[in-house]
Formats: C-alpha cells, sequence, structure tokens
C-alpha cells in the first residue's frame, strides 16, 4: 500500500511529472524562439505583440525608428533597455518553461534563456530545440559546418541552474561590459 501511496504522489506532483525517464522526448518550442537573438528592442516587442497578444507600454509594433542610444560608460540604463518577458506568457514559448529572460547590449537582444521544468539532459534539449550537439567550442570544424546556425546565433548553452530545473540559452554575441571596455580608467 506504501508502494502504491509513493508511485501516485511521485506520478501526480509538478516536479514528479516534469522529471524524465532515459528517452523520453521533450517537445520542441512552441514558437521560433532561434530567430530572437539579435533582434531590436522595437522589433522583439512588435514579435511579441503578434505572436503573443503581449504589448510592451515602449516596445511595440507602433515604435518607429528606435536607435539606442545608450553608452555603456555613460548611460548603462539605456545601454541595456529592452522589453522583458512576462513569466505569464513563457507557457506560450514552451509547454515546461516557467521563465524566460532576455540580455539586451546596446539595441540588441545579446541571450534568450529559458528555463525549463524538469532536469532534461542536454542532447534532449538539443534535440528538441533543433540545435547541434553541443557549444561551438566542443563541435570539430566539420560539425560547424554540418550544422546550420542561423546567422543570428554565435553559440548556445544547456545548464541545470537548480534541481528539477533544465536552462538552454541561445547566445546572439558576446556580453561587453563596462569592464571590458575599461570605463572608469
Amino acid at each position: 500500500m506504501k508502494t502504491w501511496i509513493a508511485i501516485l504522489l511521485l506520478a501526480t506532483s509538478p516536479v514528479g511529472a516534469a522529471q524524465t525517464a532515459r528517452g523520453a522526448a521533450l517537445a520542441a518550442p512552441r514558437i521560433d524562439v532561434l530567430s530572437w537573438p539579435r533582434m531590436s528592442p522595437a522589433d522583439f516587442g512588435c514579435t511579441m505583440e503578434k505572436t503573443l497578444s503581449h504589448r510592451d507600454s515602449r516596445f511595440n509594433c507602433a515604435l518607429k525608428g528606435y536607435r539606442n542610444r545608450g553608452d555603456i560608460c555613460k548611460t548603462p540604463d539605456t545601454y541595456y533597455e529592452g522589453p522583458a518577458f512576462p513569466d505569464g506568457l513563457a507557457t506560450a514559448v514552451h509547454p515546461l518553461a516557467t521563465h524566460v529572460e532576455l540580455s539586451w547590449e546596446h539595441g540588441n537582444l545579446q541571450a534568450v534563456s529559458i528555463t525549463l521544468k524538469g532536469t532534461w539532459s542536454e542532447a534532449q534539449v538539443r534535440q528538441a530545440f533543433k540545435l547541434p550537439r553541443a557549444a561551438a567550442s566542443q563541435l570539430t570544424v566539420a560539425e560547424q559546418k554540418a550544422h546550420a546556425w542561423p546567422g543570428n546565433i554565435m553559440d548556445t548553452d544547456v545548464q541545470f541552474p537548480t534541481q528539477g530545473e533544465t536552462a538552454v540559452t541561445l547566445i546572439g554575441f558576446d556580453h561587453m561590459g563596462a569592464a571590458d571596455v575599461g570605463c572608469g580608467e
């Protein structure tokens, strides 16, 4: 009887449901997230408005002629400006998504990180998101040539931030912060 209760609890708990069995398939994203890296905040805001029916108060389809005028040393808030992704819309991106983090720099989406419920193997995540088998630095030259990377993606990463979570990151370009350019020297 105790065994059946334990199995029932695991099967019905949110964490238990998100855990994967070896070889279980992870669903693909519901929308094209591979096109997001390097988008401008205005273009991304319009994409959110059209595909997710979410209208950011500033970055939306009505914004015309946007140009980021931020300076990493003098106006870092402007340099890093862009819309945030509402957690309530995360499942519109992927059925197991709990959070979508957007990193903006100098008027472009530098990186997108999607946190999924459950512990999924790197191979399962890469297959579901149609990514190469590993980060760019771990691929052979032949593998890099064979996998048609979208021109807007420089690299990808799969991490396990906490127990029962998996995060996939799409990197458009290397982060460039104040320390990288020598602000204040």
